[in-house]
């Protein structure tokens, strides 16, 4: 499974979750088997307008089947939805303990609004 996580900078596990999903120019994408990471891959949108893609078509494009977030807008979660993205509110701190935070079930499921 793939999760993918929007990050202030790319730092591994590290990264410092972005509050603010729809702005957010990194992404880290986990592959995860069972409850362990098994490989972190950064990716970054494109800096050209005219290739830039939106967080869900760019995550969509990656393979990505659940987000962790923490702040994250009704017209962004709906585009996840549409694309069969699970969304999980409340992520915090480094992309660990969002990860941590989403194994132990800490972190709410957003629902089509």
């Amino acid at each position: 499974m793939k999760i993918g996580v929007p990050i202030v900078a790319p730092n591994g596990m590290a990264s410092e979750v972005n509050d603010h999903f729809g702005m957010s120019e990194y992404f880290a994408i986990l592959d995860v088997e069972g409850d362990s990471v098994k490989g972190l891959e950064v990716i970054k949108d494109s800096p050209s307008l005219k290739e830039r893609k939106t967080p869900a078509q760019l995550l969509a494009e990656h393979g990505v089947e659940v987000v962790l977030a923490g702040g994250i807008g009704p017209h962004m979660i709906e585009e996840l939805l549409d694309r069969g993205i699970k969304i999980f509110r409340g992520a915090a701190g480094t992309v660990e303990q969002a990860f941590e935070d989403y194994k132990a079930g800490m972190l709410s499921r957003a629902k089509s609004i």
